[in-house]
């Protein structure tokens, strides 16, 4: 139920190894489009001065044959395995034509038996070359599964965790510590990178889960002494894993999900995304006793996400330091182009004074200067020009460089993590509210040939479902979740985000995950919207300015998905309140015919608007072209929601008397008594295709079909 779609993350080579201390991955899990614009001072691409390294170019760049790579991997000498294996982890990344010979069967298996190679640097780069490649490459996975890349990864995996459970804060900075955490970083990213596209490892990987699941849980429940990246992954992977798996989530007992709770909701300090990964964890794994009570104790610490407003962090802090960043970085060429043009004017100078002062030179070649014999000469000249006014100014300013990009790159970690979880507690209410409003399934056939008695059938467990799931429904109404994503949209709608994108290139991927984080709380918001509208008309304003404006924006961009959602809400608001919405004769005219282009899923909303304006006094003029089009909506090839609205609109409309004229003009009357086999046959056809809701519904309508008929031949 809680699984959502993570944000698949790289990883990149440490240049260092693993030997010195703070010097990990914990600050080198970045997304591929991370980079500003690399570290500047010193002219090393990627390379700061704390040994963080945001990308080995220099190392990709040395190498003329990326072929003799997959040579190397096999070298009896640690430091070529070593070399091979950084290389090649980049190289998955940036070289497309490496990467599809790295992908023949014959070398990925050499590589895989690298997955238990004694040493830990190598391993690490290994797991990180497969871990890049299943992002570059998702379906490769099946063939890692297939060429059992998992009997030695799962062995990583299961060995590392039991290692780490036995240790203690102080145990932590051990040195064997420090690198079983660096392997299960890599190993658990791997895993569920592979669990999320693969059933097949998905079914081995949960297999082999059932001895350490605990394991993992008392992990997460210390997990202020671990590494936090290690933390985070293995959260992932078991939002994942733990995803619609009963039989190993009933290996977790009550006290251990009450120990979990207890940590997020007590804990003033933890990320929010990690609070948001752990609370799908617990719904996971809690709906199999309490599902009613576990959503009502995570609902609060999911609504908490929402106190992150992306837009304003983003054009403020955000930028504030970007703009840091680049003024630091533009300063910083400015000092370094007015060196060169010195140092090439005293080069000239210096050439004059050698050509003026030759013949004195040639005179006094005999006298003899003191010299330093302790220091090489070049020596004293580095040390001569690092202290110069003009040097000293520039090495400062390349420390602010990297400092403003440091800060930078640590606020944007920080604002992604706060949209991630935001866009993960907003899935989760999808999921929830979804569920709620789902009946309990029957595999049973009610329906036989006699179609008159498809409406008289129960089903004897429905009543009972239908309660239960309306508790939940009742809950998350009574939340200010509807509050929270209108504001939400309010904000994001109200932003120009391309306008803002072209004077911000840097922040085009944050720019991106504001779009995904709009379709989903766009989706939330529709979904709770069919269980409820709010009573408060000014509420329901607000609602349908809001709706009406991502309307429009989603037509410019033909957004499928978001106008079909714009429009079911839409609906929604004037079934609840009629007086609400359009209140023009040129707006159902327009509504008209965007209908008639619109894919089926819009079509259907949009005819269920028409039906409900159709009944205004301002749509008199337009009645006959409103019928042509719903008649024209009959037909048995169209889809049976379509079919069903079409009439509900056409008896909505045209039941009273005052239009009977259109009602004889078009010729109604006629169609529809034409169109009473055509349907009856199109039930007996789809009874076993349609779902049982939509079945009722089509038979619903046939049954008013007939009534409406017979109720308009007796009007004079």
């Amino acid at each position: 139920m809680g699984k959502f779609t993570s944000s698949k993350k790289t990883y990149r080579v440490d240049p260092l190894g693993l030997n010195l201390p703070n010097n990990g991955f914990d600050n080198e899990e970045l997304d591929t489009a991370d980079n500003l614009s690399g570290i500047v001072a010193g002219g090393v691409v990627g390379a700061t001065t704390d040994g963080n390294l945001i990308m080995n170019e220099d190392l990709s760049q040395s190498i003329t044959d990326p072929i003799k790579l997959l040579d190397l991997i096999s070298s009896s000498e640690t430091v070529e395995r070593d070399f091979a294996f950084r290389t090649i982890s980049e190289f998955v990344l940036e070289n497309e034509s490496f990467t599809q010979e790295l992908i023949k069967p014959e070398n990925i298996r050499k590589i895989i038996t690298r997955l238990v190679e004694p040493d830990v640097q190598i391993r690490v780069s290994v797991i990180g070359t497969f871990r890049n490649l299943t992002v570059v490459k998702e379906d490769i996975c099946e063939t890692l599964i297939n060429l059992d890349i998992l009997t030695p990864l799962l062995s990583n995996f299961v060995q590392g965790i039991n290692f780490i459970k036995t240790l203690n804060e102080k145990d932590m900075k051990q040195q064997k510590s420090i690198e079983t955490q660096h392997v299960l970083i890599q190993a658990v990213a791997l895993i569920n990178n592979l669990c999320e596209v693969s059933d097949k490892g998905f079914s081995i990987v949960s297999k082999e889960c059932k001895s350490i699941l605990t394991t993992l849980f008392e992990v997460l429940i210390n997990n202020s002494i671990f590494m936090p990246e290690l933390i985070m992954n293995i959260s992932e992977f078991l939002t994942v894993v733990t995803d619609d798996n009963n039989e190993l989530n009933a290996t977790i007992n009550n006290e251990l999900m009450l120990q979990l709770f207890n940590i997020i909701k007590d804990s003033t300090t933890m990320n929010i995304r990690l609070k948001t990964l752990i609370s799908t964890i617990i719904l996971n794994i809690g709906q199999l006793y309490n599902k009613e009570l576990v959503i009502q104790n995570i609902t609060p610490i999911l609504l908490s996400t929402f106190q992150f407003n992306s837009i304003s962090t983003l054009n403020s802090d955000l930028l504030k330091s970007l703009n840091s960043a680049k003024d630091a970085k533009l300063k910083y060429d400015q000092l370094v182009a007015e060196q060169t043009d010195d140092n090439n004017n005293n080069n000239n100078d210096e050439k004059m004074g050698m050509d003026e002062n030759s013949n004195n030179n040639n005179n006094d070649n005999n006298i003899e200067e003191p010299i330093d014999e302790s220091k090489p000469i070049t020596s004293t000249v580095d040390e001569t020009i690092k202290k110069t006014p003009k040097n000293i100014i520039k090495n400062a300013a390349a420390d602010l460089v990297q400092e403003c990009e440091k800060q930078f790159k640590n606020q944007n970690e920080e604002w992604k993590d706060s949209l991630l979880a935001q866009q993960s507690a907003i899935e989760l209410f999808v999921n929830i509210v979804s569920d709620a409003q789902q009946q309990q399934p029957d595999d049973s056939n009610p329906y036989d040939d006699d179609d008159d008695k498809f409406l008289d059938i129960e089903d004897g467990e429905t009543e009972q479902s239908q309660q239960i799931l309306s508790n939940i429904s009742k809950f998350i109404i009574s939340t200010p979740l509807c509050q929270y994503l209108i504001e939400l949209l309010n904000s994001i709608v109200n932003f120009d985000s391309t306008e803002f994108g072209k004077l911000n290139i840097e922040l085009l991927p944050n720019i991106s995950s504001i779009r995904i984080l709009q379709k989903r709380a766009m989706t939330c918001l529709s979904n709770l919207l069919i269980t409820f509208i709010p009573k408060e008309e000014n509420v329901q304003k607000i609602l349908w300015d809001l709706l009406m404006k991502i309307a429009n924006k989603s037509f410019t961009t033909n957004d499928i998905d978001i106008i079909e959602m714009t429009t079911s809400s839409l609906w929604s608001i004037m079934r609840t309140n009629s007086n609400i919405g359009f209140t023009t004769e040129i707006e159902i005219k327009n509504l008209v015919e965007l209908a008639i282009k619109s894919p089926n899923s819009i079509k259907t909303n949009l005819i269920g608007i028409i039906g409900i304006a159709g009944q205004k006094p301002y749509c008199q003029n337009i009645l006959k072209e409103v019928a042509m089009f719903l008649l024209q909506c009959l037909n048995k090839d169209l889809p049976a929601d379509i079919i069903s609205e079409s009439l509900n609109s056409i008896f909505d409309i045209y039941a009273e008397p005052n239009v009977n004229n259109i009602v004889k003009e078009v010729s109604l009357i006629q169609h529809l008594d034409a169109f009473v086999p055509i349907i009856r046959n199109k039930i007996k056809t789809d009874k076993k295709k349609l779902d049982r809701a939509l079945l009722d519904r089509l038979d619903e309508s046939r049954i008013n079909l007939s009534r409406f008929i017979t109720y308009k031949k007796s009007q004079k």
